[in-house]
């Protein structure tokens, strides 16, 4: 059968010009409810899920998740079409390697590709559009499905085994690769292995602290990370 490899995005296989995710949850927020959400009120984002983003903006200022929940398809809707506006090369970074390490598995059949991202899902697959990426991951787990990123691998898992109308993935051959200390965490709450990636807000002294499985600066030597995988996880 073959390994799922679940690949987060932010950090991991680009990255967005600094502020830019800030600016657009802070101006939805103003245009829907009419709330100020000042810089301070904003949590780190490295790792969290675009639903958990929102709860801890809600607790750091008077407006209640309650109500963002009963318009959240607004919110998905108007966040998309800012994000559209900025989705483009001049405001997202293919990070080294990260492509050619996405192609290297995408031609390996003993692998299957999909996500496990923060993001909301339509927001996914803008941003990896921009670089020709989307086509490569069938499906995932996103920011938009559940708020806890802890419960988002079995839900990939459940996804994937649907794709291929077959019960093929389970955690004994899933692997996350993510940039941050939450994708640790994540793997670490379902008992999957990880391979972590110090392109994103972490380096790679804070990533070992953590004890990924495997741990590359970057994914610059594609060809080394990708038999260091195969070597790891098959």
């Amino acid at each position: 059968m073959p390994t799922l490899l679940l690949f987060d995005i932010d950090g991991t296989i680009l990255r967005m010009k600094p502020g830019c995710s800030r600016n657009i949850f802070a101006e939805i927020l103003k245009d829907v409810f009419g709330v100020h959400v000042p810089d301070e009120a904003m949590p780190g984002f490295a790792g969290m899920t675009d639903l958990r983003i929102l709860r801890e903006i809600a607790d750091s200022t008077n407006l209640q998740f309650e109500e963002i929940e009963k318009n959240i398809d607004v919110i998905w809707e108007k966040m998309l079409h800012i994000f559209r506006q900025y989705s483009n090369r001049e405001n997202i970074w293919l990070l080294p390697g990260a492509i050619k390490l996405i192609n290297a598995f995408s031609c390996n059949k003993n692998y299957q590709l999909g996500l496990c991202t923060g993001n909301f899902k339509e927001n996914a697959y803008l941003k990896l559009k921009t670089f020709d990426l989307d086509k490569f991951f069938p499906f995932g787990a996103y920011g938009s499905d559940l708020e806890d990123r802890n419960l988002l691998p079995p839900l990939a898992i459940e996804r994937g085994n649907k794709y291929l109308n077959q019960n093929s993935f389970s955690n004994s051959n899933t692997v996350i690769i993510g940039d941050s200390l939450r994708d640790i965490q994540c793997a670490r709450f379902n008992s999957l292995p990880v391979v972590s990636v110090a392109t994103g807000a972490f380096s790679s002294f804070e990533l070992s602290k953590y004890n990924p499985d495997l741990l590359f600066e970057d994914f610059s030597d594609f060809k080394f990370v990708e038999n260091q995988i195969i070597k790891s996880f098959n």
